[in-house]
């Protein structure tokens, strides 16, 4: 994203060098009339010729990959640190792959997931970039059946900082510790965008474009264009019905490509090379988008897959397998304006829709007491409080830490039917949770049946002195935990159940 800029200049006072000595000054708080040069040889926002030249100069002043000496940056010389950056190949820099170790994981993901996930999301990445740049670095060159609208190929090509901006803004949000897939090319989007902004007047320039972004513009540009198609654009809320390759088999390329224009940045829907056209292999896909207060954007919020004509999968902007709790009640809604049923399960890549919805309405419960929801208790590692929403009896000691009853890592919402999802799924951390607990009056159940509601702790609890009852656990915890397992059973062998 390009950097913010301010017209308002607040001045302090400086120090420069001049032959060789130092010369405090202050700066005139007059707005200047002619054109003036900054420290960094920056001009101001409405001398530049064009206001990508403008946007080139700030972001060559911003970043030291371009290399660019700040005597280059002002209005008159900012053409030849352009023609600079491309004569020395750096106009369009490597993007950032994903880094597995670098992403904030859930912890009952399985390691190969992960893995694969992260490789899906680079693969995507170079797909998508790679048209970006082929169109950047020859814009008159098309693929086969495809006609260039002539009037973009000519702002594109004749304007090499125009290329430059682009570039940089639709690799902006690439980073490696994030899972975002860069936007779609779109011929008609990016001329409309380009065009708003040639429509800025000069002055306007240096408040106009720190926000929205010229990402953000694009992006929206995309959707809405999309969106107008269907009757829906000038609505503040939508919710989109992507038709699965099996309901629209004549429409599968165009269906492919509303998943991913619609879909948010984060979601694996973004690009067929991870996952748009396998989600719609599966079923129809649902898109909630909400227009931004702000600036009246559209942004995808909620996305829901289906499988046997069933919801699937819920995913709100983070893509973290919690449902938006601000948004249960519009989802709740449109299910059952609808009469959309949900698949229930608990799989190792984390909760189906029925156990999801259920997951967040607990985050949402408020403690009458506290005046705090399970959420809030966890975002502030209140352990006390999140075993409480638990369920799990407990009570402070003298010493000001906890005991508790019988610890297993499994909430159930219904014994009856057996819908149940282990603790991680909350978002919690077990460590942080059994942190402060001294005394467990009852078993200490590490290792279940089924794996998926195994412990996930990665230190044995540092303050636990007693479990009156059993320990229960896999053979790999014994071996790490085992002296201090044997230590709270007070080494009664007899209390300690090793699951193989």
């Amino acid at each position: 994203m390009l950097p913010a800029i301010s017209n308002i200049n607040l001045y302090n006072k400086n120090t420069i060098v001049k032959n060789n000595n130092k010369v405090n000054y202050i700066p005139s708080r007059h707005t200047p009339v002619a054109d003036s040069v900054n420290f960094t040889g920056k001009s101001l926002a409405s001398k530049y010729s064009t206001v990508f030249e403008y946007l080139a100069a700030e972001l060559f002043g911003g970043n030291k990959k371009y290399g660019v000496d700040g005597s280059l940056l002002s209005s008159k010389n900012i053409g030849i640190a352009v023609k600079q950056v491309f004569d020395e190949n750096k106009a369009f820099p490597d993007f950032k792959r994903v880094l597995v170790e670098k992403i904030k994981w859930k912890s009952y993901i399985p390691k190969d997931v992960r893995t694969f996930s992260i490789d899906k999301i680079n693969q995507a990445r170079a797909v998508r970039l790679s048209e970006w740049k082929e169109f950047l670095t020859e814009p008159e060159k098309a693929p086969l059946m495809v006609t260039r609208n002539p009037k973009l190929v000519a702002k594109v090509k004749k304007d090499k900082a125009l290329r430059v901006v682009i570039w940089d803004a639709i690799t902006s949000e690439i980073k490696d510790n994030n899972r975002h897939i860069p936007v779609p090319f779109n011929e008609t989007a990016l001329f409309e965008t380009i065009t708003d902004y040639e429509k800025i007047e000069p002055k306007a320039r240096a408040v106009r474009c720190s926000k929205p972004s010229f990402l953000e513009i694009y992006t929206h540009r995309l959707r809405d264009n999309l969106l107008m198609e269907m009757d829906l654009s000038e609505k503040e809320s939508v919710w989109v019905k992507v038709p699965s390759i099996k309901h629209a088999p004549f429409d599968r390329e165009k269906n492919v490509s509303m998943l991913e224009t619609l879909s948010c940045r984060n979601w694996c829907t973004r690009s067929s090379v991870d996952k748009a056209q396998a989600a719609l292999e599966d079923g129809d896909f649902y898109i909630f988008l909400h227009r931004s207060k702000s600036h009246k954007l559209w942004e995808p919020l909620i996305g829901m897959t289906t499988l046997r004509g069933k919801i699937d999968q819920i995913q709100g902007v983070e893509n973290n397998n919690i449902v938006p709790l601000n948004l249960l009640g519009e989802i709740k809604s449109f299910l059952n304006s609808r009469n959309l049923k949900c698949h229930s399960g608990v799989i190792d890549e984390g909760p189906k829709a029925h156990q999801a919805i259920l997951i967040s309405e607990k985050l949402s419960e408020v403690n009458n007491v506290t005046k705090k929801n399970f959420l809030k208790a966890i975002k502030e590692n209140d352990d006390l409080g999140m075993f409480k929403f638990l369920g799990v009896d407990t009570k402070q000691l003298e010493s000001g830490l906890l005991e508790i009853g019988t610890y297993k890592p499994v909430y159930n919402f219904s014994a009856e039917q057996g819908i149940s999802v282990p603790y991680s799924m909350f978002g919690l951390n077990e460590d942080v949770l059994l942190r402060n607990v001294e005394v467990i009056n009852g078993n200490l159940v590490l290792q279940n049946k089924n794996s998926l509601f195994n412990s996930l702790i990665t230190e044995f609890p540092p303050n636990l002195r007693t479990v009156t009852g059993k320990v229960i656990c896999s053979e790999s915890q014994y071996e790490r935990f085992g002296d201090d397992i044997n230590r709270v059973v007070n080494n009664n062998m007899n209390r300690v159940i090793i699951r193989r």
